[in-house]
């Protein structure tokens, strides 16, 4: 689900073309977070996260890529090991932490395919969003809540980049429903569980980076919005 943005500058309008980079930088960061839940590093994902494109944006939320892979370990080992401690956190068997919203939004524990699922799917079906083909998951893993908040900063990023401040305004205002009815309510959760079982560095700084960037943004969200609708009136 996740919108691959570009960036034009508007020229006379600075407090705009700030945004829209914004947008574009909150859009990549929920991307890559995605990935990163989703499914073991690749090699390719490895590049990615080491490139100069990202490796900045990563280093400003807290990750320093460097930090976590760069002890001397040779790629085909450290896969290995990622590999190994992802199936462990998140797919099990045993005691793994599920990266499903509706198991962690009861405090009592739920259950697979709970209400929540059910909310994400409709919630994503009314937004004329879908899932790839390929994806065989439920609509509540965290990676598919993180690609559907990529998506709206991308339509907000459009939205400055073209001057459409409603539809600024329309994609922040899904932004804020969705992070508050939905990524609040189970995330910081989830994350904590994470820090407290993971053996490995990166699994600690990625569910800490990701804790710490949505609390970050559900204040931003709020801020861009606010610029958004006193533009529209001015």
């Amino acid at each position: 689900m996740l919108q691959t943005v570009t960036h034009n500058a508007i020229d006379g309008h600075p407090d705009v073309d700030v945004e829209a980079r914004t947008a574009i930088e909150v859009c990549h960061l929920y991307g890559l977070l995605a990935s990163l839940f989703r499914a073991e590093p690749t090699r390719e994902l490895l590049q990615l996260l080491r490139s100069p494109d990202l490796a900045p944006l990563l280093i400003d939320a807290g990750f320093d890529i460097e930090d976590e892979l760069g002890d001397g370990m040779d790629d085909d080992t450290l896969l290995e090991q990622l590999a190994v401690e992802y199936a462990a956190l998140f797919l099990g068997p045993g005691g793994h932490i599920s990266p499903h919203e509706s198991v962690h939004a009861d405090p009592a524990g739920g259950k697979l395919w709970g209400d929540e699922t059910v909310a994400v799917k409709r919630y994503i079906e009314a937004l004329d969003l879908s899932l790839d083909d390929d994806y065989r998951g439920l609509p509540d893993h965290i990676s598919v809540e993180l690609d559907l908040m990529a998506s709206l900063a991308g339509h907000e990023a459009r939205g400055w980049e073209q001057g459409d401040l409603a539809h600024v305004a329309n994609a922040l205002a899904y932004q804020q429903e969705f992070m508050q009815e939905h990524l609040l309510r189970w995330v910081p959760l989830f994350c904590r569980k994470v820090i407290e079982t993971s053996g490995m560095a990166f699994y600690r700084d990625l569910a800490r980076v990701t804790r710490d960037f949505l609390a970050s943004e559900a204040e931003d969200i709020l801020r861009r919005k606010a610029l958004a609708e006193e533009q529209q009136e001015n």
